[in-house]
């Protein structure tokens, strides 16, 4: 410690700064705040410099929160249910401490009971897992048939994922739908919270296939996709005891006429609302995603008595292209590349 806090001041100018009772308040162990301080130190100096005043920000927020007698009570719920959902991970993943959970694994499964489980103690009137997965909980409005808030997010993650990604809008919406049930207040529309079982096509080349099939853009052919073990999805959603039939599935499609709309709540990926000192933000619009796959063939030759204007050298051409690429997309507003 005393080294990281020696090699910290060396490289920033100033003391490092953490609010040790961490972002749930009951306190960061030391291997925590090791782990923090060493990660902090390859930050740049002016994103170091934020990172500090974000700190002091939160030690001035949990000092007022002590002396007024605040508790975010949900807050800390929602915290409380990503820290407990995360203990379920793939195999060769959870020895590392790394949160992987891909789809219909154990941990995956494992995920949808949990899930499950808390959606019933939340008080929604229907809760099931359907043909592909999907954690759906109904909290019916006043009028059972008027047309219901469609809301949720997904619950599989990338390898080695973050806690929050996804399983926030899933969370979220959980629990408001557990204080509605707790006050015994109804609201004058529906909401149906799915936990998306698939998203991040991790397991099988075939993303979004939780949400897919309730637009009715389930691709039949997914169902003979095999793993990296030669098992089938066809065969998972078997072993799971899925029904892994294209009725089943197809049954799944929602009319949209019947919804008031979609709402999903995530956790910011960027630096935007950090930047602007923003604890929340409405998105009005987003970046659709078009992904093309090319091969850049060049030809190996010694560096020392090739002529430049002789190089075919493919690392170069795909520089090229990345240079250019950040050139096109910087030329119009909000647009990434």
């Amino acid at each position: 410690m005393q080294q990281l806090n020696a090699d910290y001041n060396a490289r920033f100018g100033f003391p490092f700064i953490l609010a040790v009772r961490g972002p749930r308040g009951q306190g960061l162990g030391k291997a925590e705040i090791i782990a923090t301080f060493a990660r902090r130190l390859g930050h740049p100096v002016d994103y170091e410099r934020a990172e500090c005043l974000r700190n002091i920000h939160r030690i001035a927020e949990i000092r007022l929160a002590d002396k007024f007698g605040i508790q975010p009570a949900l807050g800390a719920l929602v915290w409380d249910w990503s820290e407990e959902l995360a203990a379920h991970s793939d195999p060769g993943f959870k020895e590392q401490g790394q949160l992987t959970v891909t789809y219909l694994t154990e941990a995956h499964q494992a995920c949808a009971r949990q899930l499950q489980g808390w959606m019933k103690e939340c008080g929604f009137d229907d809760v099931g897992i359907d043909a592909v997965g999907n954690v759906v909980g109904v909290y019916q409005g006043t009028d059972p048939q008027a047309r219901r808030l469609l809301t949720g997010s997904h619950y599989d993650t990338v390898r080695n994922g973050g806690k929050y990604d996804g399983r926030l809008g899933i969370f979220v919406p959980m629990a408001c739908v557990r204080e509605l049930h707790r006050q015994g207040r109804r609201l004058p529309f529906g909401i149906e919270v799915v936990g998306f079982a698939e998203e991040e096509g991790q397991r099988y080349k075939a993303t979004f296939l939780g949400s897919g099939a309730l637009v009715g853009q389930f691709d039949p052919a997914w169902l003979a996709q095999q793993d990296a073990d030669g098992v089938t999805m066809r065969a998972a959603m078997q072993a799971a005891g899925l029904p892994a039939d294209m009725g089943a599935i197809q049954a799944l499609q929602r009319d949209a006429a019947r919804y008031l709309g979609f709402v999903e709540v995530h956790i910011e990926q960027g630096p935007v609302l950090a930047e602007a000192d923003m604890p929340l933000g409405i998105v009005t619009s987003i970046n659709g995603s078009v992904r093309c796959l090319g091969q850049i063939q060049g030809m190996a030759s010694h560096a020392g008595t090739t002529p430049m204007d002789r190089r075919r050298a493919a690392a170069a051409a795909a520089a090229e292209l990345a240079l250019y690429l950040e050139k096109r997309a910087a030329r119009v507003p909000d647009v990434v590349g």
